[in-house]
């Protein structure tokens, strides 16, 4: 844990990190590592912020972020308020009203979906001042991010995963070759940055997997891992039926280039998550990702 902590805050002594990024802090409550940290404080007054410390991001496209995520807050979307960049780190209001539901739900899914479009719908005619590249790479690209986290090295393991790569080149073939509406949306749309009271959201989470990109690719990546995380990840019926549910909240449904994109963003996407458990040195057995391409890919 103190590598990953040292990776993403630079030092171990995480109180001297929150009391220089938010010196308006008078107590913290809540400390969370994942691809960032989280803190969560009482500032003074008594209200309660959650600071984020982001890895690798720069504070210009933090800026961005945080005016997509304004104008979502302003228009309703249940998103906490942002409330400023800190360098390196971004702030916003504390929000942990509401439950996680377990999207193997037929109708906890259908209300992910449902969620999904109406993120889309509010940020169309968004434009940030910061480009906002997706995570995953296009075409004429390596054919992997830079991994997500500190502990998976993608060449140190490359031995013995080349069956994974070369699923992956095909599903993002297929992906570059299609398009769709080019949108502001959430990459890692999935139910555990969503909570909910019934049938209402009440938050969404994890802002800083904002990005623009294709339509299409963002509801296949949605459909890809949706459930995450309680096991297993989507079957292909659900991911199929992930994206059958977004199509019937559209106007109309995707073409049929369009299905394609979605369908192979989302084998991307479960290859990238075989390509990081090959590198941790999991059973990729389990993802099921030749069957997953298999039924998937055009």
């Amino acid at each position: 844990m103190n590598e990953l902590e040292r990776s993403i805050l630079g030092t171990d002594d995480r109180d001297a990190v929150w009391r220089q990024l938010c010196p308006e802090a008078v107590e913290c409550f809540a400390f969370e590592l994942s691809v960032g940290a989280v803190f969560g404080l009482v500032v003074r007054g008594g209200d309660r912020v959650a600071l984020k410390v982001h890895r690798g991001a720069t504070a210009e496209r933090l800026a961005a972020i945080q005016e997509v995520q304004e104008h979502l807050w302003r228009y309703g979307f249940p998103c906490p308020r942002p409330l400023g960049v800190r360098g390196h780190a971004t702030l916003e209001e504390w929000r942990d009203d509401g439950a996680r539901q377990d999207a193997h739900d037929p109708e906890a899914r259908r209300r992910l979906a449902q969620l999904l479009i109406r993120l889309m719908r509010l940020t169309r005619n968004v434009r940030p001042t910061a480009d906002l590249q997706p995570f995953f790479p296009r075409a004429g690209g390596p054919l992997w991010p830079a991994p997500h986290s500190v502990f998976v090295d993608f060449d140190a393991t490359a031995e013995g995963a080349e069956w994974i790569d070369e699923i992956a080149a095909a599903a993002r073939a297929q992906r570059d070759r299609g398009g769709g509406d080019i949108v502001v949306a959430h990459h890692d749309w999935t139910a555990k940055h969503v909570r909910w009271a019934g049938i209402k959201p009440t938050v969404v989470y994890d802002w800083d997997s904002m990005s623009v990109g294709f339509e299409p690719v963002f509801v296949g990546e949605a459909a890809a891992h949706f459930t995450w995380d309680v096991e297993p990840l989507p079957s292909v019926d659900e991911a199929l039926m992930f994206i059958a549910d977004y199509e019937r909240a559209r106007p109309s449904p995707f073409t049929r280039e369009e299905q394609a994109t979605a369908a192979a963003a989302a084998v991307y996407r479960r290859a990238y998550t075989t390509r990081c458990v090959h590198a941790l040195g999991g059973d990729t057995a389990e993802l099921q990702l030749p069957e997953y391409a298999l039924a998937l890919l055009q």
